[in-house]
């Protein structure tokens, strides 16, 4: 007899496990295998066989959480955009994103982001475009991405992030990064 398998294909299974883990919870130290399963709506076998233990289940998760993010924001972007229309359609991603995901994204806020992702890479060319130019201060591509995304995942995880703060935010960020500033 063959073994049974879900209907679903993974990716829906990997997405409904990242939506029913941020929606139990901080960490999955407070989440019980099963009660996760449940969450998601499939088998506690189904899951451990996609992960079988809670460090595949956190690497997972992050991943998944990853490439949302990385839909939102790496959208392509319009030929001939100047350096700070560059920013702003950057940045009113991460403000979509933040709208349309608020618990993935306030679950992205409190996971440190690597040298290697790929918003750390991006931030390393547009900071390059920025200090070519002679807009920007000299600035690595992790500084830039630190000054970018840590004052977004700051509001995320105190749970204040509005449009109102994201603009604010915005300005100010765009500020730190310029040699010189419009007053």
């Amino acid at each position: 007899m063959a073994k049974r398998r879900s209907p679903r294909s993974i990716a829906v299974i990997e997405d409904r496990l990242l939506r029913a883990a941020v929606s139990l919870g901080d960490t999955l130290d407070a989440i019980s295998m099963p009660e996760l399963a449940k969450a998601a709506d499939i088998a506690v076998g189904t899951l451990y066989r996609i992960a079988p233990s809670k460090a595949a289940l956190a690497e997972l998760l992050d991943m998944r959480a990853w490439a949302c993010f990385e839909t939102y924001v790496f959208a392509p972007f319009p030929a001939r955009l100047s350096l700070q229309e560059r920013f702003s359609l950057m940045w009113a991603r991460l403000g979509d994103f933040a709208a349309a995901e608020p618990e993935i994204s306030t679950f992205l806020a409190r996971l440190p982001m690597r040298s290697d992702h790929a918003f750390v890479k991006a931030s390393t060319i547009f900071a390059r475009d920025g200090q070519a130019t002679g807009t920007f201060k000299t600035l690595t591509g992790a500084e830039l991405a630190a000054l970018v995304w840590g004052p977004v995942s700051a509001l995320l995880r105190n749970r204040a992030c509005s449009v109102e703060s994201l603009h604010h935010l915005e300005t100010a960020v765009w500020d730190a990064l310029c040699r010189t500033h419009n007053i």
